[in-house]
């Protein structure tokens, strides 16, 4: 492998840094800190305590013991020039547990390699990141709920390929009627090597509520507010949103998601009609490249 080759992957998550404030050019698989969940992201990017349906055990692997029957989520973002995020997530409920079932991609396009400097290059590349996500939960008590999750990790850059396995863990509690609290540690596993550079996963611990209120009219307001922290890097994440729904049919959406480097709104709105929903997330990225639009569809719970 060439020297050019071997400086892809610092130049590929520093890539993801610039998406995301949190990503750290010290942690692999930057990839994973862009959550899938179209909903929490029109929320401010919470969705450890309010998180619900298949995509929100990526947030808190307790979440789909809420699932009574089957449900289904799948997901486009379109990020930065070429960046994008594709997401696959199913949840079915069994008597003994719930399980469910999710991958995510991440693409960055195509890059041109020279092994020295010269008018047309070598050729192109596309590196790509992949999660494979299996889950299962369990409501332990009336108001307690626990889960668990282990993860597949891919990576290729080049001919260059890092795998790895790591765990999520998740608790939540209803100690009064509307009112959730949710913790998780996500990503916690092994490093990963590229060549000779090892990655750490970019673990992090999540603790936030949730409440529901009723308005009338129809109207219920859902509320939610958590904290994050990348264990590696020490950075910290706050959010805070809210969702106005009118008789389960129409959602609106907003928050924001503070971190060390930058602090970024979230808008969204939602629509359903029985099994079936629409998903719609508009998110700014910082330093004035852009906006992030992410688009979500489902079926079931």
């Amino acid at each position: 492998m060439n020297c050019e080759s071997t400086r892809m992957k610092p130049v590929f998550a520093c890539l993801f840094a610039l998406l995301i404030p949190a990503a750290a050019c010290l942690a692999g698989i930057s990839s994973l800190v862009v959550m899938p969940g179209v909903r929490e992201a029109g929320m401010g990017g919470v969705g450890v305590a309010s998180g619900y349906g298949p995509h929100a055990i990526a947030w808190n692997p307790a979440a789909s013991a809420g699932v009574s029957g089957f449900g289904a989520r799948a997901s486009y973002t379109k990020w930065l020039l070429d960046t994008r995020q594709q997401s696959l997530y199913l949840v079915r409920g069994f008597r003994f547990a719930n399980l469910g079932v999710g991958v995510t991609s991440f693409g960055a396009g195509s890059f041109e390699y020279r092994t020295d400097p010269t008018e047309e290059p070598l050729g192109e590349f596309a590196p790509v990141e992949m999660a494979f996500h299996v889950n299962a939960s369990r409501q332990l008590a009336r108001v307690v709920q626990a889960g668990l999750a282990t993860r597949y990790y891919y990576s290729k850059i080049m001919d260059q390929v890092a795998s790895g396995v790591g765990f999520d863990l998740g608790v939540r509690v209803l100690p009064v009627d509307r009112l959730t609290i949710g913790a998780s540690l996500a990503d916690f596993g092994w490093n990963l090597s590229y060549y000779r550079e090892r990655y750490r996963l970019p673990t992090r611990a999540r603790l936030g509520a949730s409440h529901q209120l009723e308005l009338g009219s129809g109207f219920d307001l859902n509320t939610s507010a958590e904290a994050a922290i990348h264990v590696y890097t020490r950075k910290l994440n706050v959010g805070a949103g809210a969702e106005l729904v009118w008789n389960e049919m129409v959602a609106m959406r907003a928050g924001y998601g503070w971190s060390d480097a930058a602090g970024r709104l979230g808008f969204g709105l939602g629509l359903r009609r029985g099994p079936f929903r629409v998903d719609y997330a508009l998110t700014p990225l910082n330093d004035d490249l852009g906006t992030a639009h992410r688009f979500g569809i489902g079926l079931g719970e």
